[in-house]
């Protein structure tokens, strides 16, 4: 009986032990079953994608739908990776360096409140065309600077950029543009501002107050003669108005 506890207790501190050791891949989605799996893929300097973080996204968190939502950011976006693994940014250099810098505050920050505040913060700084300011919402949050400065700097941050590169790549049907929103992984495409009314026709529990009464409405009409909000991945230079936003200042970043 005694050598059969001892077992046990051995396997378990292994489990334990396995499950903490340190790694990028130890990186997991803990998702609630009872939930809907919201995911956005994008990038830093896309501005379609700050638009969507700063109008849209935060809604969740005042109108009770994260009860009811995991929510998963992935930011990588439209990058390339060349065969000796060098990343290469979709809007140039500085998109390469916010986008490490928000795998670095998901990693560091695991909890979704945290991270989300430090991220929604950099991208109303790109929203508005400031984001060589992004630094400032270390102090304007309470957050400390260095844990994220570390993983930039120690080779951590491009493992992560490697692990959100290799998601994003393999998501089936492959993104086409960004921001890329998923609701239980089947994407919404140029639909996503709509997102709210998905996750609440996805959501099989008790609806939450800001889904009573609302239904599931895909419009079928012709969109040809308003503007497509979403970045393809064969845009190399700003092309609307709203882009030419990001351009502004666009001085080389460094952390």
């Amino acid at each position: 009986m005694a050598s059969s506890s001892i077992f046990v207790l051995s396997l378990a501190i292994l489990l334990c032990f396995t499950q903490s050791s340190s790694g990028v891949d130890e990186i997991t989605y803990a998702a609630d079953a009872s939930k809907v799996s919201l995911a956005l893929y994008y990038e830093s300097l896309c501005p379609y994608c700050s638009n969507f973080m700063v109008n849209y996204l935060p809604k969740i968190f005042s109108n009770g739908l994260i009860d009811i939502i995991d929510l998963k950011l992935v930011p990588y976006g439209n990058a390339r990776i060349t065969a000796d693994n060098v990343i290469t940014c979709q809007h140039g250099p500085n998109e390469c360096v916010l986008n490490t810098v928000e795998a670095c505050a998901i990693y560091v920050w695991p909890s979704l409140d945290k991270h989300f505040k430090f991220i929604n913060c950099v991208e109303t700084f790109v929203y508005k065309g400031q984001q060589s300011e992004w630094r400032s919402c270390f102090s304007k949050l309470g957050y400390e600077e260095k844990p994220v400065k570390d993983c930039y700097n120690s080779g951590l941050g491009k493992k992560l950029d490697l692990k959100y590169a290799k998601e994003t790549n393999d998501l089936i049907p492959p993104h086409k543009y960004v921001p890329w929103v998923t609701v239980n992984e089947v994407p919404l495409y140029d639909d996503y501002e709509n997102f709210q009314t998905y996750v609440c026709d996805a959501y099989k529990g008790t609806p939450a107050t800001v889904c009573q009464g609302k239904q599931l409405e895909i419009s079928t009409k012709a969109k040809s003669d308003q503007l497509v909000k979403v970045t393809y991945i064969e845009e190399t230079s700003p092309a609307t108005k709203i882009m030419s936003t990001v351009a502004k200042g666009r001085r080389q970043m460094r952390f």
